[in-house]
């Protein structure tokens, strides 16, 4: 009579030590953590406790208690214009940022040439020099006697230079220098791990390109788009440097105005509840694009 012999999965799982359940994490982990913690703690968690018991204590006489000062801070007609305009141009930052980085994502991703790499230092190029030092090159070539008015100037295209500087689309412009490379970056993560047979298992199958990037690739990478899209979004919420140069004091939002209320007024218990503000509204906007994306990814399941 033959006996049957285990195959090699059940002899490997038979031989391999189980590990046991609610296995906690040892006391010498948990001090690695302690430094990377300490200095979030100084740098981020002190301030942001400071902020919020400066807009905490609002004076009574002038604000009344903490909550209608900061209800009369959301509900002054000056914010709702701020807001709108700060939100403005984090929406069309985030959108002219995936328009230019997807493709630019995709080419250093499936690209074989040799050149792909100097493509991929010129993206990476702008996280090596400073915002201010980028943000004033974009005045010297927008403006009024820049490389872009004497270019059209020269070439006839205009007879008189035209007015690019101190505008929104400036601003917008002078963001998505700063931050495209926080797009690039998140889709070049989701495309390295889509496997390029796949597509190419949807070519074999009659699909053409753009149906095999429209079913395939873009499914696959919709996490990294939502990722770039988001730190993009939160990025330009909060900027400062960009739209106070570019903008020109034209282009207000909410990051010049509590710069202007903490540094120029010495405003600081209003500074700080713009701050809150713009912290709540932020995390608010990302929350409800993030529901938004879970049933969107919901409904394509279903």
């Amino acid at each position: 009579m033959a006996t049957v012999r285990p195959d090699f999965a059940s002899r490997t799982r038979d031989a391999a030590p189980s590990r046991p359940r609610g296995r906690r994490t040892p006391p010498a982990a948990l001090w690695l953590l302690a430094p990377g913690l300490g200095v979030l703690g100084v740098l981020f968690l002190y301030p942001l406790a400071r902020v919020v018991a400066l807009g905490a204590t609002a004076d009574p006489r002038t604000l009344g208690s903490p909550s209608s000062a900061l209800a009369a801070v959301i509900l002054s007609p000056y914010v709702w214009r701020l807001t709108t305009t700060t939100l403005a141009l984090a929406c069309w930052t985030t959108l002219v940022a995936l328009a230019l980085g997807y493709p630019m994502a995709y080419y250093l991703v499936r690209s074989t040439s040799r050149h792909r790499y100097l493509a991929f230092i010129a993206v990476l190029a702008p996280l090596m020099v400073s915002i201010v030092v980028r943000t004033l090159g974009w005045i010297m070539v927008l403006g009024t006697d820049g490389l872009a008015n004497q270019l059209l100037l020269a070439l006839r295209v205009v007879s008189r230079p035209v007015v690019w500087l101190y505008t929104f689309g400036a601003t917008v412009t002078g963001l998505v220098h700063v931050l495209l490379p926080f797009m690039v970056l998140s889709i070049m993560a989701a495309l390295a791990r889509i496997d390029p047979q796949v597509e190419e298992s949807a070519r074999i199958l009659g699909a053409n390109r753009w149906r095999t990037f429209r079913h395939v690739t873009l499914p696959l990478s919709a996490q990294g788009v939502a990722g770039g899209c988001a730190l993009v979004f939160s990025l330009a919420m909060g900027s400062y440097v960009t739209p106070a140069l570019l903008g020109g004091g034209k282009v207000q939002v909410l990051a010049t105005q509590i710069y202007a209320q903490m540094l120029e007024i010495v405003d600081w218990r209003t500074g700080a509840l713009l701050s809150l503000y713009l912290a709540g509204l932020t995390l608010l906007v990302l929350l409800a694009y993030a529901l938004l994306l879970r049933r969107a990814e919901a409904y394509r399941g279903g």
